[in-house]
């Protein structure tokens, strides 16, 4: 349903609820982990869960996913336990190096790079919403950390029913406009457009400008 934001006390009340009834709590941290913060989601909001998946961000883009929690639960996993679980990159040298030094160099800058990200993020998605309200296009922007995505709409989007109401084929127009600017972004609404340490404040002008003309043609 793309980037939807958690309305006040949702996570936690989900935490207590499967504290209560002794219901496993999974945090699927594949887009977040590591974007929001260098412990994800969890770190964010303040919530531990009993389990968590994390996928190729975990390896700066490198072919790998990983699975962890509370040790009760992981020791049912083989070969301890009577789980059987294996994948085609268990152990993979490259991909797990790519993890370790990428959760290394993280660690190393994290007290600049996710000040810096949330700033960039910030001008960027402000930029974004004077153009669109500028050219008349009714839209919402949603944004947290170095993540966020536009959806062509009046209302607010709050949750999955709110976010499939949204004009696809504006979105779809807006990302065949980008890509003849050479800029790719994920080629639906229902994704997250991601920025990285490696962006420059050029590049960001850059794909601002590429916007411009997106929204451009999404209005004709």
């Amino acid at each position: 349903m793309g980037l939807i934001l958690p309305e006040n006390d949702f996570l936690s009340e989900i935490r207590k609820i499967t504290n209560e009834n002794g219901i496993p709590l999974i945090f699927d941290e594949v887009v977040t982990g590591f974007r929001v913060s260098p412990g994800g989601a969890q770190k964010h909001f303040g919530i531990k869960p009993d389990i968590t998946t994390l996928g190729k961000a975990l390896g700066n883009g490198f072919t790998i996913a990983a699975v962890g929690g509370r040790k009760e639960i992981m020791d049912l996993l083989s070969p301890e336990g009577k789980v059987y679980q294996a994948s085609t990159f268990a152990g993979n040298p490259i991909s797990v190096s790519a993890a370790i030094s990428s959760i290394k160099t993280i660690n190393k800058i994290k007290n600049k790079l996710y000040t810096k990200l949330e700033k960039y993020n910030l001008r960027f998605t402000s930029a974004l919403d004077d153009m669109a309200t500028d050219m008349k296009i009714p839209h919402q922007i949603n944004f947290t950390a170095s993540m966020f995505q536009i959806f062509f709409t009046k209302k607010p989007e709050l949750d999955y029913d709110s976010s499939k109401k949204a004009d696809a084929k504006k979105f779809k127009k807006m990302f065949m406009a980008l890509l003849k600017k050479g800029i790719f972004i994920a080629p639906s609404q229902f994704e997250v457009v991601f920025l990285s340490d490696a962006h420059t404040p050029n590049d960001l002008n850059k794909t601002l400008d590429a916007y411009q003309y997106a929204l451009k043609s999404v209005k004709n």
